[in-house]
């Protein structure tokens, strides 16, 4: 599996040098556009853990890539979990990316006076660094549901066909849970009022409470990368080529 790892995240060299300046400069835009910090961090792990998934097929098709990968010494299982080790390479190195850019806006607030109320909108306070925390978390899992749906389809359909369905998936992960649940009763909607989701939000806003939130949203995304990757790689042994 590691000698897999190694061909993938080598595929990937400079397309992971491309995405260090973007997202660097999509973390400082949109914290300085909601003058906090706080989302950046979760918002670069989603948006790269989903890049990773589609840089990582779109090699697939070129030059017989996907044909020629199978005539090395490489099972089928070392190509599934290579492939969900580098998209979670990927989505780990823009949470990293996420908190060094707002580590280095908190510093440039510290020291140098910005314009407004930004100086005080970036400094990294206790109450900001449990935000980021949390939201770091939720956006991390938001972004392994979407890429454990749809990695499978990579596996089965191919990087072509599977490109078509794409904008499809957040709708099903994300939308088609909620109209469902809110149209069967699940969900109470006279709960969700501000005092509700303030007072939900009360038993994380704490170090202990944000840490164990993190941690429950870290085993579910890594829950559902497993439970993908079984999938993935039950799918990928029965396809011709």
């Amino acid at each position: 599996m590691l000698r897999a790892y190694l061909v993938d995240m080598t595929v990937l060299r400079d397309y992971s040098r491309a995405l260090l300046g973007l997202g660097f400069f999509v973390a400082v835009c949109v914290s300085l556009g909601m003058q906090t910090s706080v989302m950046a961090p979760g918002l670069l792990a989603m948006m790269y853990l989903l890049l990773g998934v589609s840089g990582t097929n779109s090699f697939d098709d070129l030059n017989g890539w996907e044909r020629l990968r199978l005539t090395m010494p490489l099972s089928r299982r070392d190509v599934v979990l290579a492939r969900y080790g580098a998209i979670a390479t990927l989505g780990l190195g823009g949470l990293a990316l996420g908190l060094a850019a707002a580590v280095a806006l908190g510093a440039v607030a510290l020291f140098i006076p910005l314009p407004g109320e930004l100086s005080s909108a970036l400094a990294l306070s206790e109450d900001a660094l449990m935000g980021m925390v949390f939201s770091a978390g939720v956006l991390f899992a938001v972004g392994s549901l979407c890429a454990a749906v749809e990695v499978p389809l990579f596996f089965r359909f191919g990087n072509t066909r599977t490109t078509q369905y794409l904008p499809l998936v957040p709708l099903f992960v994300l939308l088609c849970p909620i109209i469902v649940a809110g149209g069967s009763g699940m969900i109470d909607e006279s709960t969700l009022t501000v005092e509700g989701l303030a007072g939900a939000l009360s038993l994380v806003w704490s170090p202990a409470g944000a840490a164990g939130c993190l941690i429950g949203l870290l085993a579910l995304s890594a829950g559902s990368l497993a439970l993908s990757a079984a999938l993935s790689l039950k799918l990928y042994e029965t396809r011709e080529f």
